[in-house]
C-alpha cells in the first residue's frame, strides 16, 4: 500500500504525517473501518473518488475534497457513522479524525503536496 504525507504547499507545513493511499477496491471498501479510534496524524486519501460512506465505522470523521491539482475544494466536518457523503467538483477525498484541530476551512483553495514515504527494508 502506498503511503506518505500531505504538506501545505504555501507554508511547507506537514498536515498529516501518516497518509495511506486507497487506490484499489478492497482498500477503498475497508478504508478506516478496522480502526477503533482515529489519530490526529493519520489520514486516508482516496484518489479518483468523490463519494465516501461511513457504514460500520465506530467514530465520526472529517472529509476533505481535493480538485485535480490537489487544492482543497471543500471540507465537511463531523460526518457521523452510517452516512454517505458526495462532494461535487472534487477529484479525490481525504478522511481524517473528526474535530481535526487544523484550520482546514481557511485553507480552501490552497495546494497540498503528497510526499511518498521512503520504504526501508531491514
Amino acid at each position: 500500500m502506498k503511503q506518505g504525507r500531505f504538506i501545505l504547499r504555501k507554508s511547507g507545513r506537514c498536515i498529516w504525517r501518516e497518509v495511506k493511499v486507497m487506490e484499489y477496491f478492497p482498500q477503498r471498501l475497508v478504508g478506516m473501518l478496522y480502526l477503533r479510534v482515529a489519530s490526529p496524524q493519520r489520514a486516508f486519501w482516496f484518489p479518483r473518488c468523490n463519494a465516501i460512506h461511513t457504514w460500520g465505522m465506530r467514530f465520526a470523521i472529517d472529509v476533505i475534497g481535493l480538485d485535480k491539482q490537489l487544492r482543497i475544494a471543500t471540507v465537511v466536518r463531523n460526518v457521523q457513522p452510517a452516512q454517505v457523503v458526495r462532494l461535487a467538483g472534487v477529484d479525490s477525498i481525504i478522511e481524517c479524525e473528526a474535530g481535526c484541530p487544523l484550520p482546514l476551512e481557511t485553507w480552501i483553495g490552497d495546494h497540498l503536496e503528497f510526499a511518498n514515504k521512503e520504504l526501508c527494508y531491514e
